[in-house]
């Protein structure tokens, strides 16, 4: 999602133009200034070509595959040394002034460009990869699968000109695990949209999460909490939206406590789930992850949802700033109560004024791209 909307904002700028290098055929035709073009890759036909990525994404989540086949130096050189040679291609017959890559991968891939092209590299780094995967249990420290992982996100942070984080949690992170020049890092957080929202609206005594389900989101202690909340007032809509490797687990968990098949919610796209969110009452966010960066909070502000988070989270201390929800402790009876604290408050319709309030003065991707632009310059 970031980088589509890194995209749309970016290219509202006249003087700009956009251009996005994948393997696969997407279009973004309502924006002007952007241009898309298609990397070679082993499969040319898009049916077979997304059947494949969706057989190795599967593969990833699979922590035996993961290890043995997948996170190993021979098989991530092999897709990041073809991913550059067709961003070199693509280069060649369409040139930038600035290269930005998204994920450690692609980034990989466009620092190796960089020697056989003179451009400048942008490494967007939104979370941690090798913690991410020690997190979904997918790898465990200093494996071997750790190491070929740490090494690339290594090479990668230190051949770039410029990195991009979320935040200043993980811009000092950076700065202590891999000693970076700190006038090399910039930070570039996440927003939400300016979107026309109606005030008047009469929001459903819902509590909704949308995301990923994956381990290192804590759904878990949403759905614990959840039986507190409906003990508490069983007229009250649980929505849980996403899906993900911990689906099947979190759906046992569910029955365990005698909570409804029918929270889960699936899958749905963002120009459906907005609505959705703009009708709820409470937004949550229960992951402890620090310093990651995620969407999640910021949409939730952007339909004027008021956010229940965990203690301690630099997008927390965003929320306790503008009085845009209450935060927890990572403790499923609290974060019950701080969700029912939120939704009985007479005001509530405060606190959504003041979610709107974050994106429209600080968190929005006008001000988020405007800062970018002006760290390009500083590279062209």
């Amino acid at each position: 999602m970031r980088p589509r909307m890194l995209i749309k904002y970016l290219a509202l700028r006249n003087d700009i133009e956009v251009h996005v290098y994948t393997p696969f055929q997407e279009n973004m035709s309502e924006l002007k200034n952007v241009y898309f073009h298609k990397m070679k890759t082993l499969f040319e036909n898009e049916y077979i070509k997304k059947i494949s990525y969706n057989i190795t994404r599967k593969m990833v989540k699979n922590s035996f595959l993961a290890n043995n086949l997948i996170y190993t130096s021979f098989t991530l050189n092999k897709i990041i040394k073809g991913l550059a040679e067709s961003l070199k291609k693509e280069l060649q017959k369409n040139p930038v002034d600035v290269l930005q890559a998204e994920q450690d991968i692609v980034a990989a891939a466009a620092v190796l460009t960089k020697k056989s092209i003179n451009v400048p590299v942008v490494t967007d780094i939104h979370d941690l990869w090798v913690d991410e995967e020690i997190l979904a249990r997918r790898i465990k420290p200093f494996s071997p699968a750790f190491n070929v992982i740490n090494n690339i996100t290594k090479m990668v942070l230190l051949e770039s000109d410029l990195v991009l984080v979320g935040n200043k949690i993980m811009k000092n992170i950076l700065l202590s695990r891999y000693s970076l020049d700190p006038q090399k890092i910039a930070i570039s957080p996440n927003g939400g949209e300016l979107l026309d929202i109606n005030s008047e609206i009469t929001r459903k005594r819902t509590v909704v999460y949308a995301g990923n389900l994956e381990p290192y989101e804590y759904v878990d202690l949403f759905i614990q909490a959840s039986s507190h909340i409906l003990k508490a007032d069983n007229s009250i809509e649980i929505s849980i939206y996403g899906k993900g490797p911990d689906e099947k687990k979190l759906r046992k968990l569910a029955r365990e406590i005698k909570l409804p098949n029918s929270i889960f919610k699936g899958y749905i796209s963002r120009e459906k789930l907005i609505p959705i969110l703009a009708e709820s009452s409470v937004g949550v966010v229960p992951t402890k992850k620090e310093y990651a960066t995620p969407m999640k909070p910021f949409e939730y502000l952007s339909v004027g949802l008021p956010v229940v988070s965990i203690k301690g989270m630099w997008w927390t201390e965003v929320i306790e700033k503008y009085n845009a929800g209450i935060s927890s402790h990572f403790e499923p009876e609290e974060f019950a109560e701080a969700i029912l604290k939120l939704l009985n408050s007479p005001n509530i319709n405060h606190y959504s004024k003041n979610a709107l309030e974050v994106v429209q003065r600080e968190y929005n991707w006008n001000i988020i791209t405007e800062r970018l632009i002006n760290e390009y310059f500083k590279l062209v």
